[in-house]
């Protein structure tokens, strides 16, 4: 990227800066909030796993809004596109998809009633009169989070198309990535059941909510691809970018998954390792996405000073939470 005269080139390299100070800043936040608990004897959650009140209905609300930007904001256009092209529709290039197989065709439907499923159960939970049906659809519901996003769509479909040749293939980043995501939902999706099956709500509400927030990083993700279109035009396009496009919109798509979960956890109080923990992958993801992106635009140095300086704070910033949850 040259011409930096040009606004639209200093704003695509100042975004991922002003991002790093934003995350700085939640973490000096959470710091000092957890710092002030700590030393007045106040507590973020009540220990053994018991939350203070219900958080249900503002785990619900939360849901919806994650659901509104991930599933509808994120992939409704993409759907439309389908509807209107037949082909699979790719955001970053603004083209028909060029890895399309019998795997990505079996992931976009199950996605896809995996959204509708969680919809379904948020609408039946913690509802006397619904309960069976909550119960029967909540089995189906995780099945096809763990299987159609987590296992098909986050660790099959990479390891085929971007692991094609190796570690040395040039969407080994992003399928490093993408396995992580993964994990995430495999993990929490399979806690998530244990858990209601030993009858602890508490921890099975906390483990469904990170498999819905592991479920709808690609979905923000694409709503971050389709509003820095929508409003930047070419600007943000790979071959404008140096190949980031698609690195720069994940970075703001994991902030807004972090200060999500941080803000959600925070007013139920249920800020335990559980959220911790899943936050700290999203953090992970989000450092390695600003080395790369930092690395490009203003070099190795700054781009390790950077990432060090913003893992310092984070692994800080939990540390005083631990700390404050005592």
């Amino acid at each position: 990227m040259e011409n930096l005269a040009n606004p639209s080139v200093l704003w695509v390299q100042a975004l991922p800066l002003l991002l790093v100070a934003l995350f700085w800043l939640l973490c000096f936040v959470l710091g000092t909030r957890a710092w002030r608990r700590y030393y007045s004897g106040s507590t973020v959650l009540v220990t053994n796993g018991k939350a203070v009140g219900s958080p249900n209905q503002l785990y619900k609300r939360a849901a919806v809004l994650l659901l509104i930007l991930g599933a509808a904001g994120g992939f409704l256009p993409s759907l439309f596109m389908l509807a209107k092209t037949g082909q699979v529709w790719s955001v970053n290039h603004q083209a028909p998809h060029s890895m399309v197989d019998r795997y990505l065709l079996v992931h976009i439907p199950l996605a896809f009633l995996w959204a509708l499923l969680v919809g379904v159960q948020l609408w039946t939970g913690q509802v006397p009169g619904r309960r069976q049906l909550h119960i029967r659809l909540g089995w189906l519901s995780l099945a096809t989070g763990v299987i159609g996003v987590g296992v098909i769509g986050g660790w099959v479909w990479p390891l085929i198309n971007d692991f094609a040749d190796g570690f040395d293939s040039p969407n080994a980043g992003a399928g490093v990535y993408t396995m992580t995501m993964g994990v995430g939902v495999v993990v929490n999706g399979l806690l998530a059941g244990y858990f209601a099956r030993k009858r602890d709500l508490a921890r099975h509400k906390d483990y469904v909510l990170m498999t819905l927030f592991w479920t709808m990083d690609p979905g923000i993700h694409r709503l971050n691809m389709w509003l820095m279109r929508l409003f930047g035009g070419d600007t943000w396009a790979p071959e404008q970018t140096n190949g980031l496009g698609i690195a720069i919109a994940k970075l703001p798509a994991n902030l807004t998954l972090i200060i999500w979960a941080i803000v959600v956890a925070i007013l139920a109080r249920r800020l335990n390792p559980i959220i911790w923990s899943n936050i700290a992958g999203q953090v992970a993801l989000w450092c390695l996405g600003t080395y790369a992106v930092l690395g490009v635009f203003h070099g190795p140095t700054v781009a390790w000073a950077v990432v060090v300086t913003s893992a310092v704070f984070f692994l800080a910033a939990w540390r005083l939470g631990h700390l404050a949850g005592r």
